[in-house]
């Protein structure tokens, strides 16, 4: 090919390149937004109802009280030689301090806010809190948000209280407990 049809061709080749390359900008800028697909300005995410009581037989199974205290409630002994709820947070007066959606966040992917200097990072950094996103279910997380949430301050849960044994109603994967 001589010199000037290689310029050519080049040429055309890098102003073809051009102006997609300005069609596809030009296209992306007049995509539609979020609301010009129909999302009402007005609609607003609400929490469902959950069921408190199914909430701290969650809580139980996945043996949260192992890592968290929870003031006023006797759960499980422990293994001999570990020390409970001095890992987590102690939860029984965390209800006035976060939403029920940082809640739910905490449980299935504890790693997207860890308070500093309290001892709750690991090594890696991620929280020592493992998450849950697999092992619970979506009405599961509900029904612990709202058994969280029904803590009052002194850590007895509104209509609550007593002592816990783990209970076979809502067992993990194969009826098993699930363990961290």
């Amino acid at each position: 090919m001589n010199p000037r049809k290689w310029r050519l061709a080049s040429g055309l080749t890098v102003s073809g390149l051009l102006l997609a390359a300005v069609g596809i900008a030009s296209w992306a800028q007049q995509a539609p937004e979020h609301g010009a697909h129909g999302t009402p300005e007005s609609w607003k995410f609400s929490w469902p109802a959950g069921d408190a009581a199914v909430g701290r037989e969650v809580f139980i199974k996945l043996e949260c009280y192992t890592c968290h205290e929870v003031k006023g409630e006797q759960f499980s002994k422990p293994e001999p030689g570990s020390d409970p709820g001095t890992i987590g947070p102690e939860l029984s007066g965390m209800t006035p301090l976060h939403p029920v959606e940082y809640f739910a966040e905490a449980i299935i992917n504890p790693s997207a806010a860890v308070e500093e200097g309290k001892g709750y990072r690991a090594a890696d950094g991620k929280s020592k809190m493992p998450g849950y996103n697999d092992l619970v279910t979506v009405q599961e997380v509900i029904d612990l948000v709202t058994y969280l949430k029904s803590l009052k301050g002194d850590g007895a849960a509104r209509g609550q209280g007593g002592t816990a044994a783990p209970s076979d109603a809502h067992g993990g994967a194969g009826g098993q407990m699930l363990r961290h």
